[in-house]
Formats: C-alpha cells, sequence, structure tokens
C-alpha cells in the first residue's frame, strides 16, 4: 500500500475513529499512520474537539422514543441481512474500499449502530439548545489544507474551535475580532493555541463577522493584518 493512498484512506476513517467506531485492526492501523502524520493528527484534534464540545456545551435532552426504535429497527434489520449472508459478510475485503460507500458489513453492526447513535444524539441535544455550528473560512491559501476552524454559536454566547493553527511569530498574538461587513472590528480576545477552543469575548448577532489575525505584543486596537480566519454569523 503506498504512503498516499494509506494516508486517504486515514482521512476517510478519522471520523469512526474519533467516535470509537472503528473495528479494532482498522483502529490500529489509523494509529500508526497518526504516528507519522502531522496532517491527521490535527484533523483529528479538530474532529475530537467537536465530538466532545457539542454534547458538554448544551443542556442534555433525551432523544424520543420513537427514534431510539426507529433506529433499532434499522440495526435489527441490518443484522438479519448478515446472518443470512454468513460469516463472510462481516468481513472488510482485502483491497482498499471507499469508506463513504462502505456497507454497514465491512464497518462491523456493533460499530455503525454506535456511530449512528453518537451522531443522533449529538444532533438532537444541540437542535433542541440552539446551538449552531458555523463553517470557518481560512483565507491564507498556504494554510487552508491543514488549519481547521468553526464557530459554535449559543445565543450571545461564541466558541471559536481551532486545529492545526501556526504558532504566532515571538512577541505576536492571535487576536479576535467581532463586526460588521463594511465597519470597523471590535477587539474580542487574544489567544496563542495550535488547537483547541477560544472564548469570544463580546456578543455575537446574526450578520456578524467574527475574524482572527495575528497582532503585536498583547494585541491591538484595531487590525494591523489580513484576517487569517473569517466566520460569517
Amino acid at each position: 500500500m503506498s504512503a498516499g493512498l494509506e494516508h486517504r484512506e486515514c482521512l476517510e476513517s478519522l471520523g469512526a475513529y474519533a467516535l470509537g467506531a472503528l473495528p479494532a485492526d482498522e483502529a490500529e492501523g489509523v494509529r500508526q499512520h497518526l504516528s507519522d502524520c502531522r496532517e491527521c493528527r490535527a484533523e483529528l484534534t479538530w474532529l475530537r474537539g467537536a465530538v466532545d464540545a457539542l454534547p458538554a456545551s448544551v443542556t442534555p435532552t433525551l432523544p424520543p422514543p420513537e427514534l431510539k426504535a426507529r433506529l433499532m429497527e434499522i440495526v435489527e434489520s441490518e443484522a438479519d441481512l448478515l446472518r443470512a449472508a454468513g460469516e463472510a459478510a462481516d468481513r472488510p475485503p482485502v483491497r482498499r474500499r471507499s469508506r463513504r460507500s462502505a456497507s454497514v458489513g465491512t464497518l462491523g453492526l456493533a460499530a455503525a449502530a454506535a456511530a449512528a447513535a453518537a451522531i443522533i444524539l449529538v444532533f438532537v441535544t444541540t437542535a433542541a439548545s440552539g446551538t449552531r455550528v458555523i463553517p470557518a473560512q481560512i483565507l491564507n491559501a498556504a494554510q487552508a489544507s491543514r488549519v481547521h476552524a468553526s464557530l459554535q454559536v449559543n445565543g450571545p454566547r461564541a466558541d471559536l474551535q481551532v486545529a492545526g493553527l501556526p504558532t504566532p511569530a515571538a512577541d505576536h498574538v492571535d487576536e479576535l475580532w467581532v463586526g460588521r461587513e463594511g465597519a470597523r472590528p471590535r477587539p474580542a480576545g487574544t489567544f496563542v493555541l495550535e488547537s483547541g477552543s477560544v472564548r469570544v469575548l463580546l456578543p455575537v448577532h446574526g450578520g456578524d463577522l467574527v475574524l482572527v489575525t495575528v497582532e503585536p505584543g498583547r494585541g491591538t486596537s484595531a487590525p494591523t493584518t489580513a484576517p487569517l480566519i473569517r466566520v460569517r454569523v
């Protein structure tokens, strides 16, 4: 297997890996690749941040009983199909297959059920609380492939989630800004962080822009560099 092929497979598997929904042999292959691949490690940090932050940031809400019943009907139906097909149906093929088109059999029935349940619960709790996750634009083309960011908004409160952000030069910080198109943005906090969550220190409202720039010292009262990250609320 070529290094490039292994890299693509790992990227396609990271979502299930972050949820703990990969079979043991596939998870071990992902772990081995992660030890040598900074890009995949940054992507996994971003995915784990999203998985961890969404349920923790909202009031837990139980899904309706009929949702669980529908999910279990699907799982039981797939189990019947796998039993009818025989033991080989739940074994992954030797040659590479696309994660996007993988069947329940290739993922493993238990793994697919765990992934589906986790995703459903995240969406139920998020929708119930009004929390939104808005993807960010990475404006520096050289960093677009390795930097990931999104804004988690709940009412006027917002937190920026970042992964793979380069460390600012010495005596510089990353600075948050909130403003409107065509208006001077207001400073909303500074940070130095490669991956993690940062609170936006000003309230945000629909139509606001949240920006990140690199600024000297402990921050400035107005941006002095072009934005690296841009999110429209």
